[in-house]
């Protein structure tokens, strides 16, 4: 099957029309952007054609973890081609409702809808920003959302424990960091063995995924082990926490994980793009079990834009980082996500996840996590399907 595309073809201008082309004057009020989103004016002026560059990573102390989530729910990201169909004048048979974290790597759900890619294969999809600790896996399970993205492991538990939830395509690598101070007692992995590491929380992504590598040091990550110690934290003061002592190290993901590299007092000690457990991919797509079965033609249509999002991020990640900040999609400035998205791999495949998913839930069923009487093979049948695709 011939894959879909990336999207090269269209404009890398984030749609600006000639009025807000290089040529306009400058001006010191807002400029509103074809989408609806607004620059606000930095410094008094304001360049003609330029994106604010205000810095969220660029602060210091409290202010610095707290900036970074303050912003992102500041109104739902407005589609760049809003109320678009494709060439076809095919419509979705309904709406769709993708939830999404606010993280650098939600990218590929951002830049389909921003760029129209969704709207291109006739789908009318929402994206919804998660709020506090909302449940996505049990949200997405139950239907009131028709999808989201993760790491499959942190999706496995829940998946034994009966969510109706299918994976079908890996939309990218990386995204993951364990991060200590630099001049931490705690200089690899196999010495965190009494550690306190803050976390976003207990079932997160970040901790599902370096419990493997914890388990690989011979600790045993179970909270109920106490080998070491889970602290759950608001993800906004991760990296002060750490900066402070009062972890000693940080599991989660970017932007949050990076600001202690960024800020020159953190090391990191493992990623999910590099040692034993690397990944090639983070992040997957994950779609209510019955979307999947009742509406397969309209799940995969999702699928395929979704993925195109992911492919046209290589190569354009300056233009994918300004659809980021000036959507309020993900709180941080453009430069710092543009160097993160190319630290990515951007090469969804739905028959790659579908070969990393079997030794993966070994893998993980070694953690603890997992009943001891739960068949990997049984699980990963229970929460795969390909949708007739075969790339």
């Amino acid at each position: 099957m011939t894959q879909p595309d990336s999207g090269s073809e269209k404009p890398d201008n984030l749609g600006h029309s000639s009025s807000h082309d290089a040529s306009s004057p400058a001006q010191d009020e807002a400029t509103t952007l074809p989408s609806g989103a607004k620059l606000q004016a930095e410094d008094s002026q304001h360049d003609s054609g330029s994106v604010s560059r205000r810095s969220v990573l660029a602060g210091v102390g409290g202010g610095l973890a707290a900036g970074l989530l303050v912003g992102v729910g500041i109104g739902a990201p407005v589609a760049y081609h809003k109320g678009r169909k494709s060439a076809s004048g095919e419509v979705a048979n309904r709406p769709l409702t993708l939830i999404y974290g606010g993280d650098i790597c939600d990218a590929p759900s951002i830049v389909a809808k921003e760029k129209g890619f969704f709207d291109d294969a006739g789908l009318d999809v929402t994206l919804k920003r998660t709020v506090g600790d909302e449940d996505i896996k049990a949200a997405v399970g139950s239907g009131q959302y028709d999808a989201s993205s993760g790491i499959f492991y942190s999706w496995l538990k829940p998946v034994e424990q009966g969510q109706n939830v299918k994976f079908v395509a890996g939309l990218h690598g990386g995204c993951l960091r364990l991060i200590v101070l630099k001049d931490s007692k705690f200089t690899e992995v196999s010495k965190l063995k009494g550690a306190t590491i803050g976390i976003p929380n207990l079932h997160a992504s970040a901790t599902m995924f370096f419990s493997m590598d914890l388990l690989d040091a011979g600790i045993n990550p179970l909270p109920e082990a106490k080998e070491v110690n889970w602290k759950v934290m608001e993800p906004s003061v991760l990296a002060d926490a750490l900066k402070r002592g009062e972890v000693d190290a940080i599991a989660t993901s970017d932007p949050i994980a990076y600001l202690p590299l960024l800020k020159g007092y953190g090391v990191e000690l493992s990623s999910n793009m590099k040692g034993t457990n690397a990944q090639e991919f983070c992040c997957c797509t994950a779609l209510n079990g019955n979307f999947v079965k009742n509406e397969t033609p309209l799940a995969r249509k999702l699928i395929e834009a979704w993925c195109r999002g992911a492919r046209y991020v290589k190569g354009h990640e300056a233009e994918v980082a300004k659809i980021e900040v000036e959507t309020k999609s993900v709180a941080g400035d453009v430069d710092t996500i543009e160097r993160l998205l190319k630290t990515y791999s951007w090469e969804p495949s739905v028959t790659k996840l579908k070969n990393a998913l079997l030794p993966g839930v070994k893998k993980f069923k070694k953690t603890g996590y997992l009943r001891d009487d739960t068949d990997p093979q049984q699980l990963v049948d229970a929460s795969f399907t390909t949708l007739g695709l075969d790339w």
